[in-house]
């Protein structure tokens, strides 16, 4: 009787003889994924799941170090260098350098992700099988029998750990008004998504590597996993929680004010600083491009990250460009790195604007990048840019410290601020009489570990960060020196230097001779494997691809648009390219027979041309 019912209900599901007809599902549009021609690649198949190695640890607190064993075990901890393992935690270093050891709840663990179902909090944020380092949390407390409290909350869009194990975090001690107070606020979490090395002195190689986790300001439950990262929970003070929970109020009630729309108020580009003379005028003003209130659309780029329509940082700065043709950014999608960075994300390469910003500026500037050369950004409320107490003697010495263009060391003096009279280089709001110029945030007083990086600031690619309406965005044009390579930061530190030296780009389309697939080295790219001086008409000082001047490309695979930074991707997959990138810190080639970038534009032509 009730399988005749529920038969006689449905309209079609038991079957019947009076001629009706199957339902059809509704058809699943895929979203709309909007994709410039100057964004270039995008993740492999394999780095769009969640399959290896994360390490992730639950700090209980820290107790007096045994000053006989500290330096014994703080060596005996950094000797790891199993990436695919346990790796050691910075953590650990900084804690003993302060006299403190590290108690932990749950040791640094590593989880084979390949064997994790993830079972997200935020189905509506994340994309089937991917989810956020607060969905890891749980998951690990189930695994291994820890009692972990979660709150949410709907006014600030997130969820907060509130106890481990009965610990609902730490008593204040920053906050002069509310020291020995505690409220029960609960957990923060730190996040290094790569591995660092450790070099030997005066060499390229890794004495071992380590983790060094940064304490941010990003929601947990918004937080991607990512694979080879590094996670560390850590019992908070109020007045820390406390920060971050001003953050998320501030942007929801942007959004809310502006009735749904993610509007970012500035978005804010450093191409370089002011120019100054020895004695402190200006000869040629700060080269910063700022724009006001960018409403901001989904593009889509990273669904197999996230739900379509999530918006991420990486949107707010396609709608700036698609927003104002008078700025042209270049984004490519780089992997891990030769240098181990675990990036996975779309990172821009280059900036070009020239116009007026939306304060009046004046600014004809590119900015590319190239070896040393790069880009910084940051993402928040400008009050806590500088919480990590660091974060401005950061982008002062990338900005003033490596560049070719800058003059002499009076201007770099100038720029540091050490000429009287002076401040130097400031972000954008820090300058002289501006708003936050004596600002002295307590989140300094807070963050303790991975600085100078955090709060505002952490290793994650604009694609890879939700946001709501922040108060700013910034990208720095940076120029890092290298202190192992000795190089000087060249092209794209200075405008007026070539990009790249377009004599030594042979032109195989006029090749003579061109290499068909019955040649027996078909895509094989070292010609030296088989010929020499003494078997060919190769000369003993010739590099391989000079070969394809003659004898074209010899197969190899087209090219994704890119110009420079080769190395940066692909220094530790090439393959048969006998000495390319011998070390992967010699970005310009300089020392192996594959010069970057021209012999990798030689052969390895753009799919447009």
């Amino acid at each position: 009787m009730i399988v005749s019912l529920a038969c006689g209900l449905a309209l079609t599901g038991c079957g019947s003889d009076d001629g009706g007809t199957v339902p059809v599902p509704p058809e699943v549009t895929p979203p709309d994924i909007i994709k410039p021609e100057y964004v270039f690649g995008g993740p492999g198949e394999d780095e769009q799941k969640l399959n290896k190695v994360i390490q992730i640890a639950i700090v209980k607190g820290f107790s007096p170090l045994d000053a006989k064993m500290s330096k014994a075990e703080v060596q005996k901890r950094a000797a790891s260098i199993d990436v695919e393992g346990v790796v050691h935690s910075k953590m650990v270093e900084d804690a003993a350098k302060r006299g403190l050891k590290v108690d932990y709840l749950l040791p640094p663990t590593a989880i084979n992700m390949a064997g994790v179902k993830i079972d997200t909090l935020r189905p509506e944020l994340f994309a089937e099988g991917r989810g956020s380092v607060l969905d890891l949390l749980m998951w690990v407390s189930e695994k291994y029998d820890l009692d972990i409290q979660i709150e949410k909350d709907d006014a600030l869009n997130t969820h907060f750990v509130t106890s481990i194990e009965g610990i609902e975090g730490l008593p204040e001690a920053v906050d002069q008004q509310h020291l020995g107070e505690t409220q029960g606020q609960g957990w923060k979490y730190l996040v290094g998504p790569s591995v660092w090395e450790a070099k030997k002195e005066g060499s390229y190689e890794a004495d071992h590597n380590y983790y060094k986790e940064e304490e941010i300001y990003f929601r947990m439950d918004h937080h991607p996993l990512k694979n080879e990262m590094s996670i560390v929970l850590v019992p908070a003070q109020p007045g820390e929680m406390e920060i971050r929970k001003r953050k998320y109020r501030k942007e929801m009630e942007r959004l809310a004010a502006n009735g749904g729309k993610v509007i970012v108020p500035e978005i804010v580009i450093d191409f370089k600083p002011a120019k100054y003379s020895a004695t402190g005028e200006i000869l040629v003003p700060n080269q910063r491009a700022v724009f006001k209130n960018i409403e901001v659309t989904a593009h889509n780029l990273r669904t197999d990250l996230y739900q379509p329509g999530v918006i991420t940082e990486l949107d707010a700065w396609l709608s700036l460009v698609e927003q104002r043709p008078d700025l042209k950014i270049d984004w490519s999608y780089w992997p891990r790195l030769s240098t181990n960075s675990n990036v996975q994300g779309y990172v821009a390469t280059a900036i070009s604007f020239n116009g007026r910003d939306d304060l009046g500026n004046i600014v004809n500037e590119t900015y590319t990048n190239n070896g040393s050369c790069g880009f910084v950004h940051h993402t928040g409320e400008w009050e806590n840019y500088m919480d990590s107490g660091a974060q401005n003697g950061l982008y002062q010495w990338v900005m003033c410290s490596a560049r070719t263009d800058m003059g002499g060391d009076e201007y770099r003096n100038a720029c540091y601020g050490k000429v009287p009279g002076v401040l130097g280089y400031r972000a954008h709001h820090y300058g002289a009489g501006e708003e936050f110029e004596n600002h002295n945030p307590k989140g300094r007083g807070y963050m303790k570990f991975g600085l100078p990086f955090g709060g505002n600031d952490p290793h994650l690619t604009g694609d890879a960060m939700i946001i709501y309406g922040p108060e700013y965005i910034n990208y720095i044009g940076a120029a890092f020196g290298n202190g192992y390579g000795n190089q000087q930061s060249t092209s794209g530190c200075d405008a007026e230097a070539p990009e790249i030296d377009p004599n030594r780009i042979k032109d195989i389309s006029k090749a003579r001779a061109p290499l068909t697939e019955s040649h027996f080295g078909w895509k094989l790219p070292d010609c030296s494997t088989c010929h020499n001086a003494a078997n060919s008409h190769v000369v003993e000082e010739m590099a391989p691809w000079e070969c394809a001047e003659c004898h074209g490309n010899n197969g190899a695979p087209a090219s994704h648009g890119e110009l420079l930074t080769c190395g940066f991707c692909h220094a530790k997959t090439l393959e048969k390219h006998g000495d390319a990138y011998s070390t992967k810190d010699d970005y310009y080639s300089e020392q192996t027979r594959f010069k970057e970038p021209e012999s990798c534009l030689t052969c390895h032509i753009d799919k447009g041309e």
